[in-house]
């Protein structure tokens, strides 16, 4: 058990009437689908988050969740470090009608049967905030002599087809 160890489950409804904050880590290897997208699966995520109600009454969870993932680079296909900071501001809902009716500065977050695993909810922040094509930064990579070098062991190996004509041609003016 972790020292900073996060709730399984929790009402975000009734924590969200009572302003209820958590801080916490949750560790990566735990996180599946997460993990699918990463060189490496070591580390943790730090998490804090606050349930509350807003001005209009709209019960939401604000929070941030901080950590340091491998991923692999597409250029160059090694690991690099990345990390990853995001903050949200989820508004809680038991219905996608009412998903519907929130604010713009809310993404929803539909909670149909009054539970909330929170390491689910995490593990979808996280990999919202995965990038699409992972790279890194391009002076860190080394992607272009990787390419240069396969190009010049491609075009060693084959000979111009521009040669075969070009000996056709000479063979067809000695005749």
């Amino acid at each position: 058990m972790h020292k900073d160890t996060l709730p399984l489950k929790v009402d975000p409804f009734r924590f969200a009437e009572n302003a209820v904050s958590l801080n916490g880590a949750l560790f990566i290897k735990e996180m599946q689908r997460f993990c699918s997208s990463l060189a490496s699966d070591q580390g943790e995520v730090k998490v804090s988050m606050t349930f509350d109600r807003d001005e209009q009454g709209i019960r939401h969870i604000k929070g941030r969740i901080t950590t340091e993932v491998m991923l692999q680079c597409q250029r160059c296909l090694r690991p690099f470090k990345h990390e990853i900071i995001n903050e949200f501001l989820l508004g809680i809902v038991h219905t996608e009608e009412e998903a519907d009716r929130l604010p713009d500065r809310y993404d929803p977050l539909i909670v149909s049967d009054g539970a909330l695993v929170i390491s689910d909810m995490i593990e979808e922040e996280l990999i919202i905030s995965l990038p699409l094509v992972p790279m890194h930064n391009t002076k860190d990579c080394n992607a272009e002599v990787f390419h240069e070098s396969s190009a010049h062991e491609v075009s060693v190996g084959r000979e111009s087809p521009f040669k075969v004509i070009e000996s056709l041609r000479s063979k067809r003016k000695k005749i």
